[in-house]
């Protein structure tokens, strides 16, 4: 057997995957074997989850409701917060009013599709597409818990064409030059006009960005040494959890400018109001109510600016991106870009700078123009 990168899974000499734990309950050994790995991954998660909370319920003919509660109470204990956060949102807010109330074993890809017609009223694709995601992911659960024979979410639910495309409210990933510059100068006096500048400086995450801290600011060796993230939660509120995976506890080496951005949020920082908790006075960057930044709170900040200042309205992501593009740019490696941006998987590296460098391959192109 060949090692997995994942716990208690092992792939066979026969390219099938071993996945096993031991029971908490009786001390014995189990295990089973599995074609694709993810099928192995979902198993070894119910199965840890009954063996610590004993056995669910599974009646054919339990609601979407009833199936929710439980396949989110697995998620639980396996994902990020965030994750399962996200996901809960998706459900209670779009996809509950709707097939809630219905047996499983009665839904259908038109039940589904409803969902996402509904949304399409006040929604945008994005957020469209994520609950089309979520929604999948549940049923999947069901499916490899034999409740259902097949996901109703398949090929025939997609994003209705007529979801919230708003030109003014588009946010797009690479901004320009000139984008950039027009927007600092805007910005400039302004809570996100230090944050943004260190994002496009390093790539960092917004969640790494809300969550910095002076102890991981090292300015004797000019590095920035990333170990966790922050996000918030309307029950827990701020807290800090570590980074996506292994892959996002990095350091990441100051430039000049990234230096001096943060000297001077460092000279700020001294003249700012206290912290709302001491959990947030080590913090780089805190809101003028001492308390932290949020992610929308970016966002809505910067599309504000980004009106004000006549441009293509961005997200905090952009940022990250557009970084991502400087780098590539640059002639960094994808390998060494994979370690800076803290990505687990070089597949999702290597998407970006193959996008990338097509972008540049075209705006080269059409600096030559016409040709008679």
């Amino acid at each position: 057997m060949s090692k997995v990168n994942v716990k208690g899974i092992t792939k066979t000499k026969d390219g099938r995957y071993y996945a096993r734990f031991t029971s908490r309950q009786n001390g014995k050994r189990i295990g089973r074997r599995f074609d694709e790995l993810s099928e192995a991954k979902l198993w070894l998660e119910e199965s840890r989850y009954q063996d610590r909370h004993g056995s669910i319920v599974t009646q054919k003919s339990m609601t979407v409701d009833c199936w929710f509660k439980q396949w989110i109470a697995i998620l639980d204990d396996t994902l990020k917060p965030k994750t399962v956060f996200n996901y809960t949102n998706y459900y209670n807010n779009n996809i509950k009013s709707i097939i809630g109330s219905m047996q499983i074993t009665d839904v259908k890809p038109m039940h589904c599709t409803a969902v996402l017609q509904n949304m399409s009223r006040s929604y945008r694709s994005s957020s469209i597409k994520q609950t089309r995601v979520a929604m999948s992911c549940m049923f999947q659960y069901a499916v490899y818990n034999d409740i259902i024979i097949k996901n109703p979410v398949g090929k025939s639910v997609i994003v209705p064409s007529d979801a919230t495309e708003d030109e003014n409210h588009e946010r797009h990933l690479l901004i320009s030059p000139d984008e950039i510059k027009t927007f600092f100068e805007y910005a400039k006096g302004t809570a996100y006009y230090l944050p943004c500048r260190l994002v496009l400086e390093t790539g960092l995450r917004a969640g790494e960005l809300i969550g910095l801290t002076w102890d991981e600011v090292d300015f004797e060796n000019d590095c920035i040494h990333i170990r966790h993230t922050m996000q918030y939660d309307k029950t827990k509120g701020w807290y800090f959890i570590s980074p996506k995976s292994k892959q996002g506890i990095r350091d990441i080496y100051m430039t000049v400018k990234c230096r001096e951005i943060l000297e001077e949020a460092k000279r700020i920082c001294a003249l700012r109001p206290s912290a709302v908790n001491s959990d947030f006075e080590n913090l780089v960057f805190l809101s003028s109510r001492g308390l932290p930044i949020r992610n929308n709170s970016y966002d809505t900040g910067i599309a504000t600016i980004c009106r004000k200042a006549g441009i293509d309205v961005f997200s905090i992501h952009s940022l990250r991106h557009t970084f991502a593009s400087k780098c590539v740019t640059a002639g960094v490696s994808p390998k060494v870009l994979q370690s800076v941006m803290g990505h687990s998987d070089i597949s999702t590296t290597m998407n970006i700078y193959v996008h990338i460098t097509e972008d540049i391959k075209k705006s080269e192109i059409n600096k030559l123009g016409s040709i008679d």
